[in-house]
């Protein structure tokens, strides 16, 4: 299926990879969008698939996701609520939500009716949200407590500068090492929401 676009001003698509293009649209299919550069509309037509592609903003203002496009172009529109895992995207309704609110969704939902391994996803999900957020807090505090003490201790004295000096240093890197640690546990929660959203959806589908 192909829906013909004709545009006489500036669209812009929005790509996972670069800067957005700043664009006339042609052409919308299945699978790509077939486009012309803006500042030269009298050359080559180029395209662009669809799964490179986060959003497109029309020159009048109008925006569609990923997701919309790819109902657009299918004409497929599920009757079920279900959350559209699309690489490291969730979406609902065919609009980019966070990991957060679809996590929120699925914990919402009756634990009785799950699957055991979609609760036991949930529960790993839980889990490394809760150790994001204790490194989150050890960070500043880390932080503080190396500069109260480093200012105790910032005397003329060689050597109490140099536990000033140790005391600062010490703070700044378990500050550092766990803001990195929380990071790593924020990949990790928001890989088993995706996968937790996945199953989800299968329990959806099971129930019908």
């Amino acid at each position: 299926m192909q829906l013909v676009c004709p545009v006489f001003a500036q669209d812009t698509i929005f790509v996972n990879y670069s800067s957005p293009l700043i664009v006339r649209v042609l052409e919308i299919s299945s699978t790509q969008v077939s486009y012309k550069n803006f500042h030269n509309p009298d050359g080559l037509i180029r395209k662009i698939n669809n799964d490179q592609i986060t959003k497109i903003i029309y020159e009048n203002g109008k925006e569609e996701s990923r997701f919309q496009l790819n109902q657009k172009t299918t004409g497929i529109v599920s009757p079920l609520k279900l959350l559209i895992v699309d690489g490291k995207h969730i979406a609902l309704n065919n609009q980019d939500i966070s990991h957060k609110a679809a996590f929120k969704i699925m914990m919402a939902k009756d634990p009785q009716t799950n699957s055991d391994e979609l609760n036991d996803v949930l529960v790993l999900a839980d889990s490394r949200k809760n150790g994001q957020i204790a490194f989150n807090i050890i960070a500043p505090v880390s932080a503080v407590a190396g500069i109260y003490l480093a200012r105790q201790h910032r005397f003329n004295d060689p050597k109490e500068q140099m536990k000033a000096k140790t005391y600062f240093l010490s703070g700044l890197s378990v500050c550092v090492l766990s803001i990195v640690t929380a990071q790593i546990y924020k990949s990790l929660k928001n890989k088993h929401i995706r996968k937790a959203a996945l199953l989800y959806n299968k329990d959806l589908m099971e129930a019908q």
